[in-house]
């Protein structure tokens, strides 16, 4: 029994696990390897190099250049800023909506609305302190027309 009692003294005294935070994730410079998947389409492998920083009222700007085969490099601009406990709200260049994020257990949910009717719903996970999954799903009125998977890890 005081054996019991002891190890659920030391269980309860080790600090939880910190959720993943993804402004500190994203500040400085990552790269993003991936393969995007639209339906009636070949796979095809994007790349992504990202360059964050903190404001000073704990907001993130990220800047993102992706690079997509065949086409000339384009940027787009995240911006970020906590809003609650786990919660962020901001903009994207590229969305026709707000941006949520929600930190969970399991690591980072981001949703939002781009144009022309896709819902987009990517979720981060953190794999190291240096390493994230990105899982994104992209519907159009309910069904799922692209899915993207990729490996991001920071540079710097």
């Amino acid at each position: 029994m005081k054996a019991l009692v002891a190890s659920v003294a030391l269980v309860a005294s080790v600090p939880a696990q910190a959720a993943f935070n993804p402004v500190e994730f994203f500040r400085g410079h990552t790269h993003g390897v991936g393969t995007l998947k639209i339906i009636f389409r070949s796979p095809e492998r994007i790349e992504v190099d990202s360059e964050g920083r903190a404001e000073k009222d704990g907001s993130l700007v990220l800047q993102q250049v992706i690079h997509e085969p065949g086409k000339p490099a384009r940027t787009r601009y995240w911006r970020l800023r906590q809003t609650a406990p786990n919660v962020f709200e901001g903009t994207l260049t590229e969305a026709a909506s707000p941006v949520r994020v929600d930190v969970t257990k399991g690591g980072v949910r981001i949703r939002y609305t781009g144009k022309d009717h896709l819902n987009f719903d990517q979720v981060l996970t953190e794999v190291s302190p240096t390493e994230v999954h990105n899982s994104m799903r992209v519907r159009r009125f309910g069904i799922t027309v692209a899915h993207y998977e990729e490996t991001i890890r920071k540079t710097d």
